[in-house]
């Protein structure tokens, strides 16, 4: 008889905000199962997939960006995802899962008010410049803002062919994402950031773009606003030994 599917999440010592938090575990799980990963109370969720650990374990890791979270205890929770239901608008949970928690000090740098675009005269976004990155790199994608603390941004990380116009056939093997956060509070103008985790995404050449928002965020009217800001990056194929971060 089959070992029952297990996954552990690694206690996390106390950090504070301002912090990329890395979350980690062993499991039994297959290469490639899908995981989602929220920090209860916090607003804050992120996904990963289980990757091949070094002996007879598989592995998993998540960054967390921790500038737009309040100070405070979390418990961290880690869940199998079977799939999406049928309009692919929800997940479909596993039974397998655990959770450790997770203290956060610090002052807060977001806010408790989501802040309209609209009346921010002369705004600008800034990403800061992303150097190639090896698969397994876990990092944060930063820039600067004259954005009013607690705007709405919203983040996509997609490959460059899907912008070049060049007609895709058959079933291309490209990943990317999307992901909304808020402007936050930093000394002398204020910032925006994404935690990026290397080991979702194949290699490839990709563009990481940000923008304001109109309409409801990912409801049926929401578009991409005025206010917005792009960069390429190259991710080179490795298959790495231990989880690496970069700054």
């Amino acid at each position: 008889m089959g070992e029952n599917p297990y996954i552990t999440v690694n206690p996390v010592e106390t950090k504070s905000i301002g912090d990329m938090i890395i979350l980690s575990g062993e499991t039994n799980l297959e290469e490639g199962t899908r995981l989602f990963i929220t920090l209860e109370k916090a607003g804050c969720n992120s996904g990963t997939v289980v990757i091949r650990g070094n002996n007879t374990e598989n592995r998993w890791v998540a960054p967390i960006d921790s500038w737009g979270i309040k100070p405070g205890e979390y418990l961290v929770n880690v869940t199998e995802v079977k799939g999406y239901n049928l309009i692919k608008t929800e997940h479909i949970y596993g039974d397998v899962n655990a959770n450790t928690p997770l203290v956060l000090t610090g002052t807060f740098l977001g806010s408790d008010t989501s802040i309209p675009v609209k009346g921010q005269e002369h705004a600008f976004i800034t990403l800061d410049p992303i150097p190639d990155k090896k698969t397994g790199d876990l990092f944060l994608i930063t820039g600067k803002t004259n954005l009013s603390v607690g705007t709405d941004i919203i983040w996509e990380v997609r490959p460059t062919i899907l912008d070049t116009g060049i007609e895709i056939s058959g079933n291309p093997d490209l990943s990317g994402i999307m992901a909304n956060s808020q402007v936050t509070r930093e000394t002398g103008i204020n910032r925006v950031s994404l935690a990026l985790n290397t080991y979702v995404f194949n290699p490839d050449e990709y563009n990481v773009s940000v923008s304001t928002i109109e309409g409801e965020i990912f409801g049926t009217d929401m578009k991409t606003g005025p206010v917005s800001d792009f960069k390429i990056f190259t991710l080179k194929n490795e298959s790495p030994s231990e989880t690496k971060t970069k700054s």
